[in-house]
């Protein structure tokens, strides 16, 4: 696996909420189908029903990085990769705590965290070739190698990507 940074994109409107990305990245990081522990989630929302594809944006800025207390910094950005690691040993939630300060930073409400060790999961783009994108039929999800897209810029919770893709597919954001 490589390591050069790149961006995974998502077109909402082509994702038909089979979850196969889920089911992928859950095999790949954890050996069995498992989606609660998967780094990407599809959630469901609203009319249709619409599906939305979640998961972390890297964010130029790394706002859970930054939000991680002081004293511990268990959350770090490793440039060379483009992903935001979690250091296990330093995590409060390794520890029994109930720190939520990364999810609540998050401007997606991408962190998800893993159903046995409770620590949060990021994204890790598969280093470079991710699974999620491979499992991906209809071509909802890409990566972009080398991107140096600011996708903080498309960052917005599941329930604002909901309104915008119901305006976009019904003609209308109030239909939930």
């Amino acid at each position: 696996m490589g390591t050069e940074s790149g961006t995974l994109e998502i077109r909402y409107d082509l994702c038909t909420g089979c979850r196969a990305c889920q089911a992928a990245c859950a095999i790949h990081n954890e050996k069995l189908l498992w989606p609660e522990a998967a780094r990407i989630r599809v959630i469901q929302i609203g009319p249709g029903p619409l599906d939305v594809p979640v998961y972390c944006r890297q964010c130029p800025d790394h706002p859970c990085v930054a939000a991680c207390p002081s004293r511990v910094k268990a959350l770090s950005f490793e440039h060379d990769s483009g992903v935001v690691k979690v250091d296990p040993v330093l995590c409060l939630r390794s520890r029994g705590a109930n720190c939520r300060r990364c999810y609540q930073a998050c401007p997606a409400g991408a962190i998800n965290y893993h159903p046995v060790t409770a620590l949060p999961l990021f994204c890790h783009l598969c280093g470079g070739r991710p699974v999620c994108v491979e499992a991906c039929g209809t071509e909802a999800l890409s990566y972009v190698p080398g991107s140096s897209f600011d996708s903080r810029a498309d960052v917005r919770r599941p329930e604002k990507l909901i309104n915008d893709l119901a305006l976009k597919i019904f003609g209308r954001a109030d239909v939930t």
